[in-house]
């Protein structure tokens, strides 16, 4: 993913499309079907002619017991086909009658582009152990990842995610757009077994909305909504 896009996945490709893009997304999605599930995301990414920079902002649960997230990343081109990208998050955990809790931690990420169809990435995040409620630690993660665009109408997308003390999942995802305007999203993952679908409307003046749902084997089905404007470059002479 690059752009906005590349907010919550890697920070590499934040250094995409490059300077005077604009973009920002915000989805909202209840988890199996509880409202004291709820969990909402926004992000914002802005491209310069030093590299792109973007925001993070997540909030899981309900008014007695409440996760937060907040984050800044950037990424940058080293050369032609490489990025590299850096991102610095921070959680919040708050429950009813107990002391609240603050952690701080960062994740680093790499993008290859072998060429125009295909594109490899790494992230890791989390690397060191932090501890983010008396007992409970911040998630592991390292992802190895690849897209591959054939055509103008097909994204493919492949990533083994790998997370400290768990099994390793493995991630596909396909998006078809049968017409310029409209996009048909695939997801699966393994270890737990989960199947997401999705579509997508694009609106116009880079507005899209979008409905998704994700089937987990064992606990069912978790619907959601989001939204994303996204600006192109801008010309040379005007982004300096």
């Amino acid at each position: 993913a690059t752009g906005v896009d590349a907010a919550w996945t890697n920070p590499a490709g934040l250094a995409h499309p490059g300077p005077g893009a604009l973009g920002a997304t915000a989805t909202a999605e209840r988890r199996f079907g509880l409202s004291e599930l709820t969990f909402a995301t926004a992000a914002a990414a802005l491209g310069t002619g030093s590299g792109g920079f973007g925001l993070q902002l997540a909030s899981f649960g309900f008014d007695r017991y409440r996760e937060s997230r907040v984050g800044l990343a950037y990424g940058r081109r080293l050369g032609e086909r490489f990025s590299l990208g850096g991102e610095l998050a921070g959680f919040a955990t708050s429950a009813e009658g107990y002391a609240g809790h603050f952690a701080l931690t960062f994740g680093l990420g790499l993008g290859l582009e072998v060429s125009r169809e295909l594109r490899l990435g790494a992230r890791v995040f989390s690397p060191l152990r932090v501890e983010r409620a008396p007992g409970e630690f911040l998630p592991q993660v390292l992802a190895l990842g690849l897209s591959y665009r054939p055509n103008a109408r097909v994204d493919l997308a492949v990533e083994a995610h790998q997370e400290v003390d768990r099994p390793l999942r493995l991630r596909s995802g396909l998006e078809y757009r049968p017409v310029e305007a409209v996009a048909v999203r695939l997801g699966v993952s393994t270890g737990p077994s989960e199947v997401t679908f999705g579509l997508a409307y694009r609106v116009g003046g880079g507005l899209a909305l979008a409905g998704f749902a994700g089937w987990h084997e064992q606990l069912g089905l978790s619907p959601g909504f989001g939204v994303r404007w996204a600006r192109a470059q801008l010309p040379t002479d005007q982004a300096r």
